[in-house]
C-alpha cells in the first residue's frame, strides 16, 4: 500500500503523469530494488554517492555494498540492513522510476524527502505503511473524537478499503477525513442506514467516471454508460459491505437494522460527520459517515 501513496503523491505534484503511474503500478512487483535505491530511500546515502558507486562499477568488478562500505559510505550493518530489504516490495514503485528514467536518482531523493515531510508521517508510522495491513493503516489517517465513535468510523473505513482490494481488484489510496458541510455536493451519492442503538449514515459521492468503472468492475459487465445495471451494481457494491459490516458489529453485540440504499444526484449531503477521501487508478471517491445517536 505505500506505493499506493507514494505514486499518489507523486502524482499529485506532477513529477509522473497518471499514464506512467499506472504503467509503473503495473511492473512494480517484476522491479528488483537495488542497494542504490535502498540506500537512498533509508538516508543512508545520497543520490550523488549512489551515482558515484555505479560510476565506479563501470571501471571495476566490485559489488556496490562492498565499493560503498571500502568508500565509507555504508557500515557494514547498514549494508546487512538493506541486503535483508532487497526481497521487499514496497519500493519497487520507486526502482521501476529509476528504470524507466521517469526521476534521476537525485530528483527521487529529493522526492522521497519530501514525501515524508509533507504527509507528516514518522518512520514507525511509515513502516507500518509499508506492511499493508490495513487495520494498522487507517488509525494513522483518522483521528476522531472518543464522542464520535471512534472504532466504528475505523472498523468501517478499514472493512471499505479491504473490499475494495477485493471486490474491484483496486489499489485505495485513504487520505485524512474533512468535516462534512450542508451544502450539495457534486455527482452522484449512494447512500444507505442502517438503525439500532445509534443511526448510522453511509455513503459514496463519485463521478459518472468513477461510477461506471467501479459497476463494471463489480458486476463484471462492460458496460459503456450509467445505466440502470450499472446503478444497481454500484448500489450492491454498497450494500454488500454494508451487511459484512453489520456482520462484524453483531458479533461484537451490536445489533442493526440494514435499509434500502438510494443513489440520486440531487441531495444534500448531512452537517455533521465525515467526507473521507479515496482514491482509486480512475478517480476520487469520498465516503460520507456519520452517527447519530438514537
Amino acid at each position: 500500500m505505500y506505493t499506493q501513496y507514494l505514486g499518489q503523491y507523486l502524482l499529485n505534484k506532477k513529477l509522473i503523469s497518471a499514464d506512467q503511474l499506472c504503467e509503473l503500478l503495473a511492473q512494480e512487483d517484476a522491479a528488483r530494488v537495488k542497494l542504490g535505491v535502498l540506500a537512498i530511500n533509508s538516508g543512508f546515502m545520497t543520490a550523488k554517492q549512489v551515482e558515484e558507486i555505479h560510476e565506479l562499477q563501470r571501471t571495476m568488478d566490485r559489488r556496490f555494498g562492498e565499493i560503498a562500505t571500502g568508500k565509507g559510505y555504508l557500515t557494514i550493518q547498514q549494508l546487512n540492513d538493506l541486503l535483508s530489504l532487497q526481497d521487499s516490495r514496497h519500493l519497487g514503485l520507486s526502482q521501476a522510476i529509476v528504470d524507466k528514467g521517469y526521476l534521476t536518482l537525485a530528483q527521487l531523493e529529493t522526492a522521497l524527502k519530501q514525501f515524508k515531510e509533507d504527509t507528516q508521517l514518522t518512520d514507525a508510522e511509515l513502516k507500518i505503511i509499508q506492511s499493508g495491513d490495513v487495520d494498522r493503516i487507517v488509525p494513522l489517517f483518522l483521528d476522531f473524537p472518543e464522542n464520535d465513535c471512534p472504532q466504528f468510523y475505523s472498523d468501517y473505513v478499514a472493512l471499505l478499503l479491504k473490499n475494495i482490494v477485493r471486490f474491484l481488484n483496486e489499489r485505495p489510496v485513504l487520505s485524512r477525513p474533512e468535516p462534512l458541510l450542508s451544502k450539495p455536493a457534486n455527482g452522484w451519492l449512494i447512500s444507505q442506514q442502517a438503525v439500532g442503538l445509534y443511526t448510522i449514515s453511509t455513503g459514496l459521492i463519485l463521478s459518472d467516471l468513477v461510477l461506471l468503472d467501479i459497476a463494471n468492475r463489480f458486476s463484471q459487465e462492460s458496460l459503456s454508460h450509467v445505466n440502470d445495471l450499472a446503478k444497481d451494481s454500484i448500489c450492491e457494491f454498497l450494500n454488500l459491505n454494508n451487511g459484512l459490516f453489520l456482520i462484524n458489529l453483531s458479533d461484537k453485540g451490536f445489533e442493526f437494522d440494514l435499509q434500502p440504499q438510494t443513489l440520486s444526484q440531487t441531495y444534500d449531503i448531512p452537517v455533521t460527520g465525515y467526507r473521507i477521501p479515496i482514491d482509486l487508478s480512475c478517480g476520487r471517491i469520498e465516503l460520507v459517515f456519520s452517527i447519530d445517536d438514537n
